[in-house]
């Protein structure tokens, strides 16, 4: 045939190639758009905007790089941006509701049900509020990310904010099955049994307790009745998988509360423990916002005459500049 024939062939083939190719993305956009929008919630025009915009982006890159098919990158970059765009749009159509109210900020410590054969294990919030991996819509968040205390020491996703899942670490005694978690929470490589202590027994001090709705946390008042108090025989007992023996099988206090009860603290830390000459009763974490949680406080000194820095670890306090003062600007 002649030559002109010839090219009008291929370019007609080509162009018939190139709407073959053009449909497939369009239909691969089309359903990851369906996966993230399964109520079909997006109005015509934003469905649109969404559709052409990947698959513009993605047909223009096949075919610079003179390709005749999809690839796995280009349906992962079709769910990551379609995933992204239909979020916009939705959220553009009904405002988020603001974050649910949270326990627990960053850093805070606490115990979380990780199953198998320990269950609970103790940890530290790393971050809060982030996206749900499962969820194709993107819209569900995960209250809390934990990196657990070693010999786990990885990050885990807590996905409920409630009792049974996530919970205060503090020092065990008032509720029932609470040698378990005092054991739990243990460090699995303690510390030396003759490393100094803080307290003396005798000594009076706030310790960190469930407080009566469970969700939150408070500082209650008591006498220290034992220093490095043995748990070893109950810990054989609950747990004989693992060696209790020395200082593995020993927590730093046992506290009688001054309300009535024993309880043990399995770390010697300011967060756990504190002098209640400086610690007084009262909420440590509760649904109002208070915090009181930080090693280093600045407050007014007991005669109101001026301000002190308290350090609850070392149990020292000096004083200090109000806050606000040119002199702590400096």
């Amino acid at each position: 045939p002649p030559s002109g024939t010839a090219e009008r062939g291929a370019r007609h083939r080509a162009l018939m190639a190139g709407k073959s190719l053009r449909r497939r993305v369009e239909d691969a956009v089309a359903e990851a758009i369906a996966d993230h929008d399964p109520n079909q919630r997006l109005p015509g025009r934003d469905y649109e905007d969404v559709l052409y915009d990947v698959a513009d982006k993605v047909f223009s890159t096949i075919t610079e790089e003179n390709r005749d098919a999809l690839d796995d990158e280009d349906m992962a970059y079709i769910a990551r941006k379609t995933r992204k765009l239909v979020a916009a749009a939705l959220d553009a159509l009904d405002p988020p509701a603001p974050p649910p109210k949270l326990r627990y900020a960053m850093f805070d410590r606490v115990v979380c049900n990780v199953g198998g054969e320990r269950r609970w294990a103790p940890g530290t919030v790393m971050s809060v509020l982030e996206d749900d991996p499962d969820d194709v819509t993107g819209q569900a968040k995960l209250p809390y990310v934990v990196k657990m205390d070693p010999p786990n020491g990885r990050l885990i996703s807590v996905p409920k904010d409630v009792y049974d899942v996530c919970r205060s670490e503090v020092c065990f005694g008032q509720r029932a099955g609470a040698l378990w978690f005092t054991l739990f929470c243990l460090p699995q490589q303690p510390a030396k049994k003759s490393a100094a202590r803080r307290f003396s027994v005798g000594d009076r001090v706030a310790c960190a307790v469930e407080d009566e709705s469970n969700d939150y946390s408070a500082w209650a008042a008591g006498t220290v009745l034992a220093v490095d108090h043995s748990v070893a025989e109950d810990a054989a007992a609950l747990v004989p998988g693992r060696e209790w023996g020395g200082a593995a099988g020993c927590v730093p206090y046992q506290v009688g509360l001054d309300a009535g009860g024993k309880v043990l603290a399995h770390r010697d830390e300011h967060w756990l423990v504190r002098d209640l000459a400086l610690q007084p009763e009262g909420p440590r974490v509760d649904a109002g916002g208070t915090r009181c949680l930080t090693r280093l406080v600045r407050r007014q000194s007991a005669g109101g005459d001026g301000w002190e820095a308290v350090d609850h670890h070392t149990r020292k306090r000096r004083a200090c500049a109000a806050p606000d003062s040119e002199e702590d600007d400096e």
